[in-house]
């Protein structure tokens, strides 16, 4: 059996473009995977400055416990200005590395919605790139078969 080269150029255009749609549809499948890992990252990210914002909580209570201690057995008074400005002090420090670790974990937050923002649009780039790479194999392909389909004497396609 054999084939013309007008039917080998429409079939070539054909197998190229379902190959161009095949690659289409599997690299849109790897950006899906990659958004769901982006996802669950940027929820772990929120729950980790959620844990260190908790842990500087907690070592600030520790401090002014272990200063409330210190305080009662060392004989002070309770409205002792040197204890209240040392806890103070510690109570600022530990606010300022709590917005610290706030604003990093938005900043991280900012980070992976960026990145999630850029797949959707290089998914969007993606399909109609290769749709029209399709469609244009297709076109060319047809053209060809139009062409070579009576001998190749036509002088102008169109």
């Amino acid at each position: 059996m054999s084939a013309n080269a007008s039917t080998m150029f429409a079939a070539a255009a054909i197998v190229s473009a379902v190959g161009t749609v095949a690659s289409v549809q599997s690299q849109r499948r790897a950006l899906a995977r990659e958004n769901y890992r982006l996802e669950t990252e940027k929820k772990l990210a929120a729950v980790q400055a959620l844990e260190e914002e908790n842990a500087r909580k907690e070592m600030l209570n520790d401090t002014i416990a272990q200063n409330l201690a210190w305080q009662s057995i060392s004989g002070y008074s309770d409205d002792s200005r040197s204890f209240l400005n040392i806890n103070k002090q510690a109570k600022n420090k530990a606010n300022k590395d709590i917005s610290n670790i706030r604003l990093m974990g938005k900043n991280i937050q900012n980070k992976y919605t960026s990145m999630l923002y850029e797949n959707k649009y290089k998914e969007n780039d993606l399909v109609f790139g290769g749709y029209v790479s399709a469609i244009s194999e297709l076109t060319t392909g047809y053209a060809q078969y139009d062409y070579y389909g009576d001998g190749g004497s036509k002088k102008d396609i169109g």
